[in-house]
């Protein structure tokens, strides 16, 4: 498949705009995710102590004119990259749809048919929730920093909790990585031998070879899933541990919060803030590791 690297590079150049794009529309909504907090901040700062509705009035309307345009830029963001996965696909699947067929037809049990389904996988990361965690990530110093603003200590709640998170997106990496990697090799073995083997149904079935060959294909599939059981089960350890650690960080700066105000070195509006702000900043490290099984199997298509 001599062709194919220079098709995957065009197409990727051919995704480079809408990623480019894609970037710049993350930057905007992500600005815009401080709408929350700030109308929180100035509901209990300014209109519970002024009484003023007018000023509330304001404040609502301005801040649902800017949620509106949140909305519409994370819709178009969403649309930018399903457009752009579907040119993703028009560039690559044809020509290798037909190198398939080339070496199909050399080699018939090469298995080079998993090209096409390697192509899906990365065009389905590429347009899908996994892609958006890694462009929601860049911003979130940014929320770090306003946490920071808001009084030191619930900086570094916010810092440590966000810390804490992407190492075990980092342990989630180092545990998953080779068995996943196996559990591939094993299902593409498995996919290849099904393929192999319905090439020759009739001589199969004609020599009495149908149950022999079935015990090898469940031999190869069994290990496939026995890898994935492993990879889910760390997998789903980390995921649960970081749920568990960002719902006691929410606790954590609420108190923290608390305190301060208490001692009066910040209002309660902030206290709020910051809560809603910290939550943000975690959101797209969870997600990466939510979404990390995936990331991993569209690199390995990549590779592939």
């Amino acid at each position: 498949m001599q062709e194919q690297p220079n098709s995957l590079k065009q197409a990727y150049r051919k995704y480079r705009a809408a990623f480019l794009a894609t970037f710049v529309f993350s930057m905007f909504t992500n600005l815009l995710m401080f709408v929350g907090p700030i109308y929180m901040l100035q509901i209990y700062d300014r209109v519970l102590s002024s009484r003023n509705e007018t000023t509330l009035i304001a404040l609502t309307v301005i801040a649902v004119v800017l949620l509106m345009t949140y909305g519409m830029l994370e819709f178009i963001r969403t649309r930018l990259l399903v457009r752009a996965g579907l040119q993703f696909d028009e560039v690559l699947a044809h020509p290798t749809f037909h190198l398939v067929v080339k070496q199909q037809t050399a080699a018939p049990g090469s298995g080079a048919q998993i090209a096409l389904s390697d192509i899906d996988k990365v065009r389905e990361f590429l347009t899908g929730q996994g892609i958006l965690a890694f462009f929601d990530a860049p911003w979130v110093p940014l929320f770090l920093g306003l946490c920071f603003a808001f009084h030191p200590w619930l900086g570094l709640v916010a810092t440590g909790g966000a810390l804490i998170i992407f190492a075990l997106a980092l342990a989630n990496e180092l545990s998953t990585r080779g068995t996943l990697a196996e559990a591939g090799k094993a299902g593409n073995g498995a996919s290849q031998f099904v393929n192999t083997t319905m090439l020759n149904a009739e001589v199969i079935r004609a020599l009495g070879m149908e149950k022999p060959l079935s015990k090898r294909w469940m031999a190869q599939h069994d290990e496939m899933l026995d890898h994935q059981a492993i990879a889910s089960g760390r997998g789903g350890a980390v995921v649960a541990s970081s749920k568990f650690v960002r719902m006691s960080l929410q606790v954590f700066i609420l108190a923290t919060g608390g305190y301060l105000a208490m001692m009066q070195e910040i209002s309660p509006g902030i206290m709020i803030a910051a809560s809603i702000v910290m939550g943000r900043a975690l959101a797209p490290v969870e997600q990466a590791v939510q979404q990390w099984k995936q990331f991993v199997g569209a690199r390995q298509s990549h590779a592939r």
